[in-house]
């Protein structure tokens, strides 16, 4: 009997150690559980493009105010699209003086690559127009950069009062200067007969638009100020 019982307690540990860990998922749980998890992402994919869509059609209706600004700013200019379109990209700030030291700053810098785009055309270097195309937008971006420096130092110094009658006629000549730098370059290259191609001729059109469009901001800045404060 006892050899009995000691057999009977051998199997009963054997039956212990020889347990059988609980069987995992079947394949059809797995499948299950996996397009649980496919669902949920897919829903919450189209609840973010939703929102993202939401925001964007209400971006659409509703404008940021610095760009309803820019918009009054280009009315009062001569090229109101051009004006648009070429500060909006680069717009930080709403306020008329900010987007006219912008303008000064895109216009110089257009006028200056004027000067670079003809200086390196190959097949006409020498001719008389293009060097004096070369010369006419350098003293252009000049002209720029100096009523630009201008209008900054007077802000630090007198803040909110820096449009006095002297800065501002100092501000329209020099603007002033540079548009007609810019049209004695075209004269001359028509006079001339040179031909320049299609890309230089649209650089040239978007610098003297953008030109007229400082000299119109400078000049109703006053105006401006009063509809956008």
């Amino acid at each position: 009997m006892e050899s009995i019982n000691t057999f009977k307690g051998y199997e009963k540990v054997s039956d212990q150690e020889n347990q059988i860990p609980s069987p995992l998922p079947k394949p059809s749980s797995r499948k299950a559980l996996v397009a649980t998890v496919s669902i949920v992402s897919l829903l919450l994919i189209l609840a973010v493009v939703a929102l993202t869509a939401g925001a964007f059609t209400r971006h659409s209706h509703n404008p940021p105010v610095s760009s309803k600004s820019l918009k009054t700013v280009c009315a009062v200019t001569p090229h109101p699209e051009t004006c648009f379109d070429v500060l909006s990209s680069s717009l930080k700030e709403s306020d008329p003086e900010s987007i006219l030291e912008l303008s000064l700053r895109i216009a110089s810098e257009k006028v200056s690559t004027l000067s670079l785009s003809f200086r390196s055309i190959d097949d006409i270097p020498e001719e008389p127009a293009v060097k004096d195309c070369v010369k006419l937008y350098a003293d252009a971006a000049s002209q720029l950069n100096e009523t630009l420096s201008v209008i900054v130092t007077e802000k630090k110094k007198k803040g909110g009062n820096w449009m006095t009658e002297k800065v501002v006629g100092d501000v329209k000549t020099w603007i002033s200067a540079a548009m007609t730098d810019g049209e004695t370059c075209s004269d001359g290259l028509e006079e001339m007969g040179t031909v320049v191609g299609n890309e230089i001729k649209k650089e040239m059109a978007t610098a003297n638009q953008m030109m007229s469009v400082c000299l119109a901001v400078v000049s109703q800045m006053k105006k401006l100020l009063v509809i956008l404060h």
